[in-house]
């Protein structure tokens, strides 16, 4: 195995702590098996968020501002 480091947030290195000390491993061990595990469906963004994801009705004209401070030159 290659070795690396990893700076973490003192809160996030106390949890980090705290679930290897009640699960009896290596916060090491802890880091890979985050590292390593399967993402949800195919770990594309769509995927994560294809629920989020659909149509709108309304007009097809982009919006746009007639002000005359908003125009461009």
């Amino acid at each position: 195995m290659k070795g690396i480091t990893v700076k973490l947030p003192e809160a996030v290195a106390r949890q980090l702590r705290e679930q290897a000390r009640q699960s009896g491993r290596s916060m090491a061990a802890l880091i890979r098996e985050r590292i390593e595990a399967p993402r949800h469906g195919d770990g594309s963004v769509y995927a994560m968020s294809a629920d989020l994801a659909g149509t709108l009705a309304g007009n097809r004209v982009p919006a746009t501002n007639a002000r005359s401070r908003f125009r461009r030159p």
